[in-house]
């Protein structure tokens, strides 16, 4: 980072304030005391570091609260926290995204002086100061309504005089399957409206989709809200020199970080060394966490003949409750949510899905639907074909692709055990 820099700026995005934390199993009071109010320290945090690095402004791309219906709640929280910002003399220029539209409800707060929200009409320009000396002019534009799916770049031009130009944009850049694609445009897009710096909201996860020219830089968001949003979460502080160089650091924002951790029975002889190896596990992402809370899943896998023994084991009981003992105490509590088991028998699978007979059959249906190439798809269409689909239809809706493929795994060891019986 620049030891001098001309100015300095905090960008981050999707805060998603009174979100509610999602795939959690049974929580002690506690600790979901924690995580319901992990959305708003993510954004202490935000504020905290924006005043430790002398930031001059703060721009937010997008998804300030979790629904168009806000609670007051938040909007009483986000309020607090920018006066905080602006009695540090840090401006605050936001956007509205998919999450949080122009058109949701608002209790009609009043904002504090120096807090700029972005219509959505058209984009605007509001110029960052320091005193009278201007910073930058920064671009932006807030959703009207909540499906936004015009590619939007084409309405930023940088205009003359702009000592440094900002975009803040809340889209799909590259078409993310793994978010919806509102505002979609590809990256050379943005390369072609003037700007030195776009902040992006949306996709959660960072990412700095290009260093210069310009510098376009995904936040993600300030706290994962479930097992799809591993690890770190935070904000930039972006430095501007005066040769107009950009160095954008990442910093960690997030009260209680999400761990999803894979322990190999290979090898392991006895229950005992297995529930030694799980502690291990825990007691290293309690170190990953560094200090905060951590909610982690942990999952069985491999093959051996610990496999037999842990069909008498009741994963929930035997295995995650022990691992939770003692963490409700602690600062730095690691919460098992679960313990899944889809470990294998010690049989060659490839080599047995080659006799012709009903396990075989099995196996290579299995295998059919790995094959195929929409296999998230087809293991929908296999669950939907079932007359008893709307018991679990929204559980099904919730479903990641990687959840899905492993939907195949955990039935291809259940079936196993059930079809093999003493043959294992």
């Amino acid at each position: 980072m620049s030891e001098n820099p001309l100015f300095s700026f905090i960008h981050c995005a999707d805060l998603h304030l009174d979100s509610p934390f999602e795939g959690i199993h049974a929580v002690e009071p506690d600790i979901a005391t924690i995580l319901r109010d992990a959305t708003f320290k993510a954004f202490d945090n935000v504020i905290d570091h924006a005043v430790r690095e002398c930031a001059d402004f703060l721009i937010i791309a997008g998804d300030v609260y979790d629904g168009a219906d806000r609670s007051l709640r938040a909007q009483l929280r986000f309020r607090e926290e920018l006066r905080r910002a602006v009695e540090n003399n840090i401006q605050c220029f936001l956007i509205h995204g998919n999450h949080d539209p122009l058109s949701g409800w608002e209790a009609g707060l009043t904002m504090p002086e120096g807090v700029y929200r972005f219509g959505g009409e058209k984009v605007n320009r509001i110029v960052a100061k320091r005193g009278s000396e201007e910073l930058a002019h920064i671009y932006g534009f807030s959703y009207p309504v909540r499906e936004v799916r015009e590619n939007l770049v084409s309405r930023f031009q940088r205009e003359g005089g702009a000592p440094f130009a900002i975009g803040v944009l809340h889209c799909n850049v590259g078409g993310d399957p793994n978010h919806d694609n509102y505002a979609p445009c590809a990256l050379d897009d943005l390369g072609t409206r003037g700007m030195d710096y776009w902040a992006l909201g949306h996709i959660h996860a960072k990412k700095v989709l290009s260093q210069h020219g310009p510098c376009i830089v995904y936040s993600g968001n300030t706290q994962g809200r479930s097992l799809k949003e591993l690890g770190p979460r935070g904000c930039y502080h972006v430095c501007v020199d005066e040769t107009g160089l950009i160095r954008a650091q990442f910093l960690a924002t997030d009260v209680v970080r999400w761990f999803a951790e894979e322990v190999n029975i290979t090898g392991l002889n006895s229950i005992d060394e297995l529930v030694d190896r799980l502690y291990r596990v825990r007691e290293d992402v309690r170190s990953y966490a560094e200090g905060r809370g951590a909610i982690l899943r942990m999952q069985l896998v491999g093959r051996g003949d610990l496999h037999t023994k842990l069909r008498r084991v009741e994963p929930d009981r035997d295995l995650t409750l022990p691992l939770r003992e003692g963490e409700i105490d602690r600062s730095d509590f690691v919460w098992v949510d679960s313990v899944i088991v889809t470990t294998r028998p010690t049989i060659d699978i490839p080599q047995r899905s080659l006799v012709e007979d009903f396990i075989g059959d099995f196996l290579r249906a299995a295998q059919t639907v790995r094959n195929h190439p929409n296999p998230g798809g087809t293991i929908r269409e296999l669950f939907m074909s079932r007359p008893e689909h709307r018991v679990i239809l929204e559980q099904i809706a919730q479903l990641s692709e990687p959840d899905l493929l492993s939907t195949i795994d955990e039935a291809e060891v259940l079936g196993l055990n059930q079809l093999l019986g003493e043959e294992e």
